[in-house]
């Protein structure tokens, strides 16, 4: 994730930060399929505690984000979710850098044999760079710690 970070204009402490924690601690994904075209995306990792994203296929989703301390604005990311079959997954989000700049993702998720496959592209819009990283991701035959009720 780290150059993914870097395009992001990230400061520098807390890529190794993130870099540490994914280390240190396994990431679990859930999709869940849900009627009427939608679904629920729940990533769980040190670093995104519970992140989770409710989309309607083809619908665009806007997010408004809480300022990041006194001197920012409020912050808008954007999401669009598509797929052409079952096992196939694409999010095109649009997010704002560190440097209120813009960056274009590009999450394409694909099951292949009952393992999750990500190809994350992100591009800066400003600086015009741009990465892909491929990360696999192994079935979890127990109930992820995240859905686990207490």
């Amino acid at each position: 994730m780290k150059p993914y970070l870097e395009t992001m204009q990230v400061d520098p402490t807390a890529v190794q930060a993130h870099e540490k924690g994914d280390l240190e601690t396994d990431t679990f994904h859930t999709i869940e399929w849900l009627p009427r075209q939608q679904l629920r995306i729940i990533k769980r990792s040190r670093v995104n505690n519970d992140l989770t994203l409710n989309l309607k296929l083809g619908q665009e989703w806007l997010q408004i984000c809480q300022p990041d301390g006194p001197t920012t604005k409020d912050r808008t990311k954007s999401y669009l979710a598509t797929s052409d079959h079952p096992g196939h997954l694409m999010i095109q989000s649009r997010l704002q850098t560190m440097s209120n700049g813009v960056a274009h993702v590009t999450d394409l998720k694909r099951v292949e044999e009952g393992i999750l496959h990500q190809e994350l592209t992100i591009t800066n819009e400003d600086t015009h760079k741009t990465h892909t990283i491929l990360r696999h991701f192994l079935p979890y035959d127990k109930t992820p710690p995240h859905l686990v009720s207490n």
